[in-house]
């Protein structure tokens, strides 16, 4: 699953990942958690044109009666995402790019559970499929949500948890923000076919637990003994 990331990178970084001019003048995070803001690159439906747009963690369907479902809908898993009636609108004609610095898992030990921080060491940036709606209540009040999706662990992730996200690399971007891809076997053939970077990760400290602090530290290694 992924529960947590960060995105302490400079948004010059994140325009020139993307082939933006701008981006949203959000601050550096460091311990992203459910429910809060996550900035997600989306392709108009109309003039196809690539813009960041502002989020909140945790899908919201359109058809929701209350909007604390988006609480239990933080990730997708890639293999039912077309089935699902939560997701299966989204997924053909919502899709977009959740950029992170790396994201958080925790190893389950005889000490408890550690955490670590995942990261791909040869891109400062790298981009978790994600989904996304929009919602308007009787009330007239917006919420325009997303999340991740998931698949099954590979590589040394393997060690840490069963699932992580999925993460799609430049080759793919186009692709996976295509709003004419729609067709259900194109785009399961596409979560198929999108394999992870090789990551790398290590051990970080417990303040990392507690989802409202969000410091640089967050991200310093844990000495191991």
């Amino acid at each position: 699953m992924c529960g947590r990331f960060a995105l302490g990178v400079p948004r010059k970084k994140i325009a020139e990942e993307y082939g933006l001019d701008r981006v949203p003048r959000a601050p550096l995070r460091y311990n992203i958690a459910p429910s809060q803001s996550i900035e997600a690159l989306v392709v108009g439906r109309e003039q196809r044109i690539r813009h960041m747009a502002l989020f909140r963690w945790g899908l919201v369907p359109f058809w929701a009666k209350d909007i604390r479902i988006g609480s239990r809908l933080i990730n997708a898993r890639s293999e039912t995402v077309l089935e699902k009636p939560a997701f299966k609108a989204a997924i053909k004609y919502r899709r977009c790019l959740i950029p992170a610095q790396g994201f958080y898992e925790w190893k389950k030990s005889t000490n408890g559970k550690t955490p670590h921080f995942i990261f791909d060491p040869a891109h400062d940036v790298i981009s978790l499929a994600g989904i996304y709606e929009h919602y308007e209540d009787h009330k007239g009040t917006i919420i325009d949500s997303a999340c991740i999706l998931t698949r099954p662990a590979v590589g040394r992730m393997a060690s840490l948890h069963d699932r992580m996200p999925v993460i799609v690399t430049r080759d793919d971007y186009a692709e996976w923000l295509d709003p004419s891809q729609q067709a259900p076997s194109d785009i399961r053939h596409l979560l198929e076919r999108i394999m992870p970077p090789t990551l790398d990760m290590y051990p970080v400290s417990s303040m990392v637990n507690n989802p409202s602090c969000d410091i640089p530290e967050c991200l310093q290694r844990l000495q191991e003994n």
